[in-house]
């Protein structure tokens, strides 16, 4: 089965819509963890034995470039992470342990113009990312 894509008002090459995208894409939209592409494959194993890290990089990539995900750096090294949530919000990452938690996206930066700006047309994305430490982690912040 092939399609177009249409992303940001353009017209994508044309695509097929594998088996293995669909289900890595189930697995991110049913996921609130933010899974490493490692664990996406693990779990990917369970549904389709055959798939391979590769595969799963490779749809990951796809489906990011498609704006259908999203892809979570951490600012320490680390692995990427990835989400298939589609409502905005912004990202806490506790310095500590790890953990990356969603965080409502700030009441100031939700109708965010730059009317005053004019080297800028439109903002398509905000991504927020706040650093700190998680509620579990408040011991070791002042050590």
């Amino acid at each position: 089965m092939f399609r177009y894509s249409i992303h940001k008002g353009k017209c994508m090459k044309k695509t097929r819509n594998t088996r293995q995208r669909g289900v890595i894409l189930d697995i991110l939209k049913k996921s609130c963890s933010h899974p490493t592409a490692e664990m996406i494959y693990r779990e990917a194993r369970q549904v389709l034995p055959n798939i391979s890290l590769g595969t799963v990089y490779r749809n990951l990539n796809f489906l990011r470039d498609q704006g259908a995900v999203r892809e979570i750096r951490p600012n320490e090294g680390g692995s990427s992470r990835f989400e298939g949530a589609d409502t905005s919000h912004a990202h806490f990452h506790c310095v500590h342990c790890s953990a990356l938690l969603d965080i409502p996206l700030p009441a100031a930066l939700e109708n965010l113009r730059f009317k005053e700006e004019e080297r800028i047309s439109a903002v398509s994305l905000i991504d927020l990312h706040v650093m700190g430490s998680c509620s579990g982690c408040e011991g070791a912040a002042a050590t």
